[in-house]
C-alpha cells in the first residue's frame, strides 16, 4: 500500500477516499485484479491506460475505490519500495505499507496540487518518528 492511506497507517493526520497499491505489472497480476474485482463486486478498468500504468477497481454500491499502480513517480522500483515497507497486521492479514519517506518522495515527484497539499503533514510526521527513534523528545513536539 502506498499513498495517503499508507501514510495514515504511519500516523500521519491525513485522509483519503481511495486506497493505493503499488504492484509489479505482470499478466498474472492483471488477471488477479480482475478476479479481485469480481470477488468484491467491483468494476476493474484502466482509466488512463497505458500512460499511467494504473488500474482502478470501483464498487458503485458503496464507493469503494482501489487504485493499483505499476509505476510510481519518485521511487526507483517496486523492489526498492517493498524492501523498506513495514508489515502491518490488518485483521490477521499481513499488509505491506510503503515507508513514509517513499510516500513523501512519490508525492513530491508527482507534483499534483492534492499531493503537495499534504507534504507538510507527512514530513512533520516523518520528522517526529525520526526524533522518537533517536530518543529526541524535542522533535516530537514540533508540530504542536
Amino acid at each position: 500500500m502506498i499513498g495517503n492511506a499508507a501514510a495514515a497507517l504511519h500516523g500521519a493526520p491525513v485522509t483519503t477516499l481511495d486506497v493505493d497499491f503499488f504492484i509489479p505489472k505482470t499478466p498474472t497480476n492483471v488477471r488477479k485484479l480482475k478476479k479481485v474485482a469480481g470477488a468484491l463486486g467491483a468494476t476493474a478498468f484502466a482509466p488512463f491506460y497505458p500512460v499511467s500504468g494504473m488500474f482502478r477497481l470501483i464498487r458503485d454500491v458503496d464507493g469503494l475505490q482501489l487504485d493499483f499502480m505499476t509505476r510510481i513517480e519518485g521511487v526507483s522500483s517496486f523492489n526498492s519500495v517493498r524492501a523498506k515497507a513495514a508489515v502491518v497486521d490488518v485483521d490477521g492479514e499481513k499488509l505491506l505499507i510503503a515507508d513514509l519517506a517513499d510516500i513523501i518522495a512519490s508525492k513530491r515527484a508527482a507534483g499534483r496540487p492534492k499531493d503537495l497539499a499534504v507534504l507538510h503533514e507527512l514530513e512533520s510526521t516523518l520528522e517526529e518518528q525520526e526524533a522518537q527513534r533517536r530518543g529526541d523528545p524535542a522533535g516530537a513536539s514540533e508540530r504542536e
